[in-house]
């Protein structure tokens, strides 16, 4: 995906809001568009 093992830990170190589908910081507990609880960590895709 990236070139550096430094960029692809930041494009990939973040939850993923299962309802509006918005980017949301590592920490997060909720979705920061619409509130929600339902957070998963962004998928790494195929290698």
């Amino acid at each position: 995906m990236a070139k550096f093992p430094e960029a692809e830990e930041r494009l990939l170190n973040k939850l993923i809001c299962m309802k509006c589908g918005a980017r949301n910081a590592p920490k997060a507990v909720r979705c920061r568009k619409c509130n929600s609880k339902d957070l998963r960590p962004k998928s790494r895709g195929a290698k």
